[in-house]
């Protein structure tokens, strides 16, 4: 999965010919390093992601009915109620709070209504509406739209299994269910005025909502009015899923993921737990946090996914403060709150987290401050609350690992790196996104596989070359494109890719891009002796690196790095110059090194080359070391290589 090294010396008959191969080289590359200054090119600036998502805004005011507008919108929840019995209380309460969690609710006053049938608006709302929730209180049963509407309901959760919600508000189920009480009152008058039928298909109506699973506000909550709404809404959102965000029908591998996951939110502490799932790029790290919040979010009252806050918070305006706004909101199930700056809205933050046990997710975090900002402290919380944090730098888990240990808070924080993906499911993604299926045709098997093998595991990049062969029958085209990945990398890919590279320092950027390009493979230790020479403070250049899940250090300390962030690396490198290798920085191709070399072609601006062995025996000590202009390099055999290397 990590790519083989480009300065890697095979081994010969003689060891002495391979261990003074070796002293040239790094004598090679020091004296490189020393004369030339090293010029990564400047990244372009990111461009800003101006797409917000903003919650529904909640209306308060009362309407005496709904209007021509707002009938011909789409519902996802009609209320039917009595109004003389709940319209300014009950109602009134729990139409705000649905809309407050941006639940698209229909309320209707019956009372103002004239004729004797419902209006094709109103029946266009019940229709297209996913729940219906009726209110049943007292003198329900006495308005003949309330049981028209009711008639309509029921005829649509028979037909089209749209959900029905009964609030028992001030009766009885079994009332309702067998009109008795004001209910048996209230159809001995429907008798006199409506004929057989039209009574009949009422009652019918009672009988089947009476006979559903519903809420009785005495019976769930003990009369409290507050607590019955909360437990209304709560089981609105779980079955419209809007707590749920939205996640991808071509999963593959999850299952593992998951378990990792739900194993380390679920230990023995109660207490708050924090989990940072972390790694390079395209891991998917976000659609794991999306899996495992769309599981959790059915239990918790309070929950919010806050998605790209590393791109909202450096390239929006206010892009902290609107993060900060849209939490408040999604707790609170309000409107967005008026925040100043960010220290009002961390103080508004705390008051809203208080006593609350909330699923928070922050997605794409860079730094550790954005974490104090939008989540502060675990005191806040209540006990059992759960946030999840998503970075490619490990860094800011690591501090976060430090401040929960400080604060006595010793099981408060796990970390979780997903591997990369096995060759069985990276077949099988790649194949969901090319062919629509599990795995190739039989005649595309082969190529499919070449294809796969690019993509070295890494999520991202198999959706991605899955998408671009998607519909290509033609496989010289597969053919030509594999020939074209091989040395070109997708830009898309790079794209997202890049977005790790950009926040590192010129001396990290410098690092960087020589491992890609020369010492992928190698012995830290040494591109250390240059990296140090040249002031480069390579260790913690190094340490960087790998936080930001850019490199690994293997355990014979070699230096690793993934074919794509290699192959990233590297494409910088030649957007220095993509048609002359003597004009970039670093030339790794040995036969690109070989031209270069061969035709006095190395310039101010190459600052590394990566000959191999090829090189080394082709060329004279003397000849390199006039070409550099080192009259003292030393070259254990100088000797021309007759023939082919």
């Amino acid at each position: 999965m990590y790519g083989e090294g480009f300065l890697g010396l095979p081994s010969f008959s003689s060891s002495i010919v391979a261990i003074a191969t070796a002293v040239a080289t790094i004598f090679f590359f020091w004296f490189l390093f020393k004369k030339r200054e090293i010029h990564p090119p400047k990244m372009p600036t990111a461009i800003p992601n101006n797409n917000t998502s903003t919650n529904a805004a909640a209306s308060t005011s009362a309407s005496s009915s709904a209007s021509a507008a707002d009938l011909a919108r789409n519902y996802e929840v009609f209320l039917s109620f009595r109004g003389t019995d709940t319209r300014e209380s009950f109602t009134d309460f729990l139409y705000t709070y649905l809309v407050g969690a941006g639940i698209h609710t229909f309320r209707d006053d019956n009372e103002l209504r004239i004729g004797e049938e419902i209006s094709p608006e109103l029946l266009k709302a019940i229709k297209e509406s996913k729940i219906s929730i009726p209110i049943f209180s007292k003198n329900y049963a006495s308005s003949k739209w309330c049981l028209l509407e009711l008639a309509q309901m029921v005829e649509c959760h028979v037909n089209e299994g749209q959900k029905i919600f009964p609030i028992f508000y001030d009766v009885d189920a079994s009332d309702v269910r067998n009109q008795k009480g004001s209910y048996e009152e209230a159809f001995r008058l429907h008798e006199k005025k409506f004929d057989e039928k039209t009574v009949q298909r009422w009652m019918d109506a009672l009988r089947t909502v009476g006979q559903l699973k519903g809420y009785e506000l005495d019976k769930e909550t003990n009369g409290y009015e507050g607590e019955l709404v909360k437990k209304v809404v709560r089981n609105v959102l779980l079955q419209l899923k809007k707590n749920y965000t939205d996640v991808p029908d071509e999963l593959v591998g999850m299952d593992h993921h998951v378990e990792e996951m739900t194993r380390l939110l679920h230990d023995d502490s109660d207490g708050v737990r924090i989990i940072g799932i972390h790694g390079m790029g395209g891991l998917g790290k976000t659609t794991i946090a999306k899996v495992i919040y769309n599981q959790l979010c059915k239990s918790y009252e309070y929950c919010c996914f806050l998605e790209d806050v590393r791109e909202k918070t450096k390239h929006q305006q206010d892009g902290l403060v609107n993060l900060q706004k849209q939490l408040v909101s999604r707790i609170l199930k309000v409107d967005l709150p008026a925040i100043v700056d960010v220290d009002d809205g961390i103080n508004k933050i705390k008051d809203a987290f208080h006593g609350k046990k909330v699923l928070i997710v922050l997605d794409d975090v860079d730094e550790k401050s954005q974490f104090d900002k939008l989540v502060g402290e675990c005191s806040w919380f209540e006990k059992e609350s759960k946030i999840i944090v998503t970075t490619r730098n490990k860094g800011v888990l690591n501090a976060l690992e430090v401040t929960c240990i400080k604060k006595g808070l010793l099981q408060a924080y796990k970390g979780y790196e997903p591997e990369l993906m096995n060759d069985y499911h990276s077949l099988q993604l790649f194949s969901k996104y090319a062919f629509m299926r599990d795995s190739p045709p039989e005649d595309y098997y082969i190529l499919s596989k070449k294809v796969v093998s690019t993509a070295a595991g890494l999520p991202l990049v198999l959706v991605v070359l899955g998408s671009l062969f998607f519909g290509n029958e033609d496989k010289d085209l597969w053919e030509e494109k594999l020939r074209e990945l091989e040395k070109i990398p997708n830009e898309e890919v790079l794209k997202k890719l890049r977005i790790s590279f950009e926040p590192l320092n010129d001396r990290q950027k410098r690092i960087f891009l020589d491992i890609a390009c020369l010492f992928t493979g190698q012995d830290q230790a040494n591109p250390c002796y240059m990296w140090d020479d040249c002031e480069l403070y390579p260790r913690n250049g190094i340490n960087t690196l790998i936080l930001r899940s850019l490199v690994k250090v293997g355990d014979d300390n070699t230096l690793r790095m993934h074919d794509q962030l290699r192959d990233l690396g590297r494409e910088i490198v030649r957007e220095e110059n993509f048609n002359e290798p003597g004009e970039r920085s670093r030339v790794w191709r040995p036969e690109e090194a070989l031209e270069v070399l061969k035709g006095g072609l190395v310039c101010s601006k190459v600052s590394g080359l990566s000959p191999g062995i090829c090189v080394c025996f082709t060329f004279t000590a003397l000849h390199i070391a006039r070409a550099l202009g080192a009259p003292w390099f030393v070259s254990p055999r100088e000797s021309a290589l007759e023939g082919e290397c």
